[in-house]
């Protein structure tokens, strides 16, 4: 999605992703692009050989519930600036809900939320919402089997498994967390993540273990990489870090956009039990 200031500056941002995130969480979602099915498996993982991996072997655990608390830089158009986001993860039973805030300069607060079921396999998620200067939703019909955007976009065809901007960093975490040996360096993790108007593939690539510096201390995370398809999210990179010590939650978040100009990137201040 596109951040405008009343300047007429803009942030692209994905977590995210979601999360990124995006997306922690943040997703690009342009009203003009063309609106894409699922045509695949909402959740492929291809080995670093090349191999796919049957869906019906994945597991997944769930992350025990948390408030991340993170510092943030981040670039408008070339112009730096600094400000704080919360990821809020909170798993009940076989329901969730996961929240994340970010405050952005001449802008306000974005918040985004993702309200759902848990399966065998992981998330099921039932209602997106994307507030900022306007709301919109993305609502999952299982019954119906679409998924339908507040924004005026043709609806999807609903797929057990697809993940919304939201969800999928926790989907990820929670698959990663449940058997860490399976997604060693140059594993390809591919998610179909439905943002405020459209359904696309996120693939991340794990690219091993890094010691990171960050506000809340030294930790170890695991960073997996994303990059957006020519054409469909304006040349997006993304790197995504999940702490084992925190049981694969996302510890830092970076996002690239426009030959570096529009940057975000999250680092993570403090953890808590929400």
């Amino acid at each position: 999605m596109t951040l405008r200031s009343k300047t007429g500056l803009a942030l692209s941002r994905t977590w995210s992703t979601c999360l990124l995130i995006a997306a922690a969480g943040f997703g690009l979602a342009s009203a003009g692009l063309v609106h894409a099915q699922p045509k695949a498996a909402p959740i492929q993982v291809t080995s670093a050989q090349q191999k796919a991996i049957a869906a019906n072997t994945l597991t997944w655990r769930a992350p025990g519930a948390a408030r991340l608390q993170f510092d943030v830089q981040g670039k408008i158009k070339s112009f730096p600036y600094k400000t704080k986001a919360q990821l809020d993860w909170l798993p009940s039973g076989n329901r969730y809900e996961a929240s994340q805030e970010l405050q952005v300069p001449l802008v306000g607060v974005r918040r985004q939320s993702s309200t759902g079921s848990i399966g065998p396999q992981g998330l099921l998620p039932e209602i997106f919402m994307d507030r900022g200067r306007k709301e919109y939703s993305t609502t999952f019909d299982a019954s119906a089997g679409s998924i339908r955007f507040s924004r005026g976009s043709e609806p999807a065809t609903w797929v057990s498994g697809t993940q919304d901007r939201m969800s999928v960093f926790f989907q990820v975490a929670g698959m990663i967390a449940a058997a860490p040996h399976r997604y060693p360096p140059g594993t390809q993790i591919m998610v179909q993540a439905a943002s405020s108007n459209r359904v696309a593939p996120w693939t991340f690539t794990v690219r091993g273990t890094e010691t990171l510096q960050l506000p809340a201390g030294k930790l170890s995370a695991l960073k997996l990489e994303h990059q957006s398809e020519s054409g469909l999210e304006d040349g997006l990179q993304a790197a995504l870090w999940l702490a084992p010590s925190l049981q694969y939650l996302p510890v830092r978040i970076r996002m690239l956009e426009d030959g570096g100009r529009d940057e975000l990137d999250l680092k993570l201040k403090s953890h808590s039990k929400p």
